[in-house]
Protein backbone atom coordinates (compact mmCIF):
# COMPACT_ATOMS: atom_id res chain seq x y z
CA UNK A 1 0.00 0.00 0.00
CA UNK A 2 1.53 3.58 -0.62
CA UNK A 3 1.96 5.83 1.77
CA UNK A 4 -0.08 8.79 3.18
CA UNK A 5 1.46 12.05 4.76
CA UNK A 6 -0.26 12.98 8.24
CA UNK A 7 0.28 16.93 7.72
CA UNK A 8 1.83 18.19 11.60
CA UNK A 9 2.11 21.87 10.73
CA UNK A 10 0.72 23.98 7.68
CA UNK A 11 -2.43 24.84 5.87
CA UNK A 12 -1.99 23.03 2.71
CA UNK A 13 -4.03 19.28 2.48
CA UNK A 14 -1.73 16.12 2.30
CA UNK A 15 -2.56 15.13 -0.94
CA UNK A 16 -1.33 18.69 -2.44
CA UNK A 17 2.13 18.61 0.09
CA UNK A 18 2.45 14.44 -1.47
CA UNK A 19 2.19 15.99 -4.67
CA UNK A 20 5.09 18.78 -4.28
CA UNK A 21 6.76 16.59 -1.98
CA UNK A 22 7.04 13.80 -5.38
CA UNK A 23 7.08 16.76 -8.13
CA UNK A 24 10.21 18.27 -6.23
CA UNK A 25 11.84 14.69 -5.78
CA UNK A 26 11.25 13.79 -9.46
CA UNK A 27 13.37 17.66 -10.40
CA UNK A 28 16.06 16.74 -8.13
CA UNK A 29 18.59 14.28 -8.88
CA UNK A 30 20.92 14.67 -5.90
CA UNK A 31 20.72 14.15 -2.16
CA UNK A 32 22.99 15.23 1.10
CA UNK A 33 22.57 12.14 3.44
CA UNK A 34 23.53 13.13 7.46
CA UNK A 35 24.57 10.15 9.49
CA UNK A 36 26.60 10.00 12.75
CA UNK A 37 28.86 7.35 14.34
CA UNK A 38 30.19 6.95 17.77
CA UNK A 39 33.88 7.17 16.86
CA UNK A 40 34.03 9.59 14.26
CA UNK A 41 31.23 11.88 14.63
CA UNK A 42 28.53 13.64 11.99
CA UNK A 43 29.04 13.11 8.52
CA UNK A 44 27.40 14.71 5.34
CA UNK A 45 27.54 13.05 1.64
CA UNK A 46 25.58 13.41 -1.43
CA UNK A 47 24.24 10.60 -3.46
CA UNK A 48 22.14 10.44 -6.62
CA UNK A 49 18.82 8.80 -5.39
CA UNK A 50 15.77 6.96 -6.95
CA UNK A 51 12.62 6.80 -4.95
CA UNK A 52 9.39 4.82 -5.03
CA UNK A 53 6.04 5.20 -4.65
CA UNK A 54 6.14 4.16 -0.86
CA UNK A 55 8.23 7.18 -0.41
CA UNK A 56 11.69 4.80 -0.10
CA UNK A 57 14.65 6.72 -1.33
CA UNK A 58 17.82 4.67 -3.06
CA UNK A 59 20.87 5.62 -3.86
CA UNK A 60 24.12 3.46 -4.35
CA UNK A 61 27.69 3.94 -1.95
CA UNK A 62 30.56 2.24 -1.41
CA UNK A 63 30.83 -0.18 1.76
CA UNK A 64 34.31 0.96 3.16
CA UNK A 65 32.71 4.83 3.01
CA UNK A 66 32.18 6.82 6.50
CA UNK A 67 28.35 7.05 5.71
CA UNK A 68 27.82 3.08 4.94
CA UNK A 69 30.01 2.79 8.31
CA UNK A 70 27.52 5.28 10.20
CA UNK A 71 24.77 3.34 8.59
CA UNK A 72 25.59 -0.34 10.12
CA UNK A 73 26.21 1.04 13.41
CA UNK A 74 22.90 2.95 13.17
CA UNK A 75 20.06 2.97 10.71
CA UNK A 76 18.73 6.57 11.63
CA UNK A 77 19.80 9.42 9.13
CA UNK A 78 18.10 12.85 7.92
CA UNK A 79 19.08 14.01 4.40
CA UNK A 80 17.98 17.00 2.12
CA UNK A 81 16.83 17.21 -1.51
CA UNK A 82 16.71 20.96 -2.62
CA UNK A 83 16.65 22.81 -6.18
CA UNK A 84 18.95 25.98 -6.31
CA UNK A 85 16.95 29.33 -5.94
CA UNK A 86 17.35 31.56 -8.86
CA UNK A 87 17.24 34.46 -6.63
CA UNK A 88 19.32 34.55 -3.11
CA UNK A 89 16.61 33.66 -0.53
CA UNK A 90 13.66 33.97 -2.77
CA UNK A 91 11.79 31.20 -4.32
CA UNK A 92 13.16 27.92 -2.22
CA UNK A 93 12.45 24.75 -3.11
CA UNK A 94 13.55 21.95 -0.55
CA UNK A 95 12.96 18.64 1.79
CA UNK A 96 14.28 18.03 4.87
CA UNK A 97 13.98 13.81 5.63
CA UNK A 98 14.23 11.79 8.18
CA UNK A 99 14.11 8.26 8.48
CA UNK A 100 16.48 4.99 8.79
CA UNK A 101 18.49 3.81 6.09
CA UNK A 102 21.08 1.00 5.21
CA UNK A 103 21.97 -1.72 2.95
CA UNK A 104 19.16 -2.66 0.60
CA UNK A 105 19.13 -7.33 0.67
CA UNK A 106 16.93 -9.56 -1.00
CA UNK A 107 13.62 -8.00 -2.38
CA UNK A 108 14.42 -4.61 -0.90
CA UNK A 109 17.68 -4.80 -2.98
CA UNK A 110 15.40 -5.88 -6.37
CA UNK A 111 12.96 -3.00 -5.77
CA UNK A 112 16.69 -0.83 -5.01
CA UNK A 113 17.96 -1.85 -8.15
CA UNK A 114 14.65 -1.08 -10.38
CA UNK A 115 13.94 1.87 -9.02
CA UNK A 116 17.42 2.74 -9.13
CA UNK A 117 17.66 1.50 -13.25
CA UNK A 118 14.82 2.95 -13.88
CA UNK A 119 15.90 6.63 -13.12
CA UNK A 120 19.44 5.77 -14.65
CA UNK A 121 18.87 3.62 -17.37
CA UNK A 122 22.31 3.25 -17.97
CA UNK A 123 23.15 1.76 -14.52
CA UNK A 124 23.79 -1.84 -14.20
CA UNK A 125 23.20 -2.88 -17.56
CA UNK A 126 26.36 -5.12 -17.49
CA UNK A 127 24.97 -8.89 -15.87
CA UNK A 128 27.93 -9.12 -13.64
CA UNK A 129 27.06 -5.90 -12.34
CA UNK A 130 23.96 -6.04 -11.53
CA UNK A 131 24.15 -9.42 -10.20
CA UNK A 132 27.08 -8.22 -7.80
CA UNK A 133 24.18 -5.44 -6.35
CA UNK A 134 21.74 -8.20 -6.28
CA UNK A 135 23.74 -10.51 -4.41
CA UNK A 136 25.89 -8.05 -2.41
CA UNK A 137 28.79 -9.18 -3.37
CA UNK A 138 30.80 -6.26 -4.68
CA UNK A 139 32.51 -3.11 -3.09
CA UNK A 140 29.21 -0.86 -4.00
CA UNK A 141 25.79 -1.84 -2.42
CA UNK A 142 22.23 -0.37 -2.99
CA UNK A 143 21.02 1.53 -0.13
CA UNK A 144 17.37 2.74 1.36
CA UNK A 145 15.96 5.09 3.06
CA UNK A 146 12.98 4.77 4.30
CA UNK A 147 11.32 8.24 5.15
CA UNK A 148 9.31 8.79 8.24
CA UNK A 149 8.96 12.52 8.54
CA UNK A 150 9.64 15.53 6.53
CA UNK A 151 9.19 19.09 6.05
CA UNK A 152 8.55 20.65 2.36
CA UNK A 153 9.41 24.24 1.66
CA UNK A 154 7.90 25.00 -2.09
CA UNK A 155 7.51 28.54 -1.97
CA UNK A 156 6.24 29.43 -6.04
CA UNK A 157 3.76 26.80 -4.37
CA UNK A 158 2.87 26.94 -1.44
CA UNK A 159 3.77 30.62 -0.39
CA UNK A 160 6.90 32.33 1.00
CA UNK A 161 8.67 30.76 4.10
CA UNK A 162 5.60 28.13 4.27
CA UNK A 163 6.98 24.88 5.93
CA UNK A 164 4.92 22.04 5.67
CA UNK A 165 5.82 19.25 7.55
CA UNK A 166 4.17 15.87 7.96
CA UNK A 167 4.32 12.20 9.37
CA UNK A 168 5.12 9.17 6.77
CA UNK A 169 2.35 7.21 7.61
CA UNK A 170 2.02 3.42 5.55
Amino acid sequence: MPYRLDVTQGDRPAEELRKGVEGLLGEAMVLTLATAGHERGPHANLAFYAFDDDLVLYFVSERATRHSHHLAEEARAAATVFLPPPVFGEQLRGIQLTGSAGEAWGHQAQAAFAAYQGRYPAFGQDEEVRRQFLTGGGAAALYRFQVEELTAVDEPHFGRRNYLRAAVVR
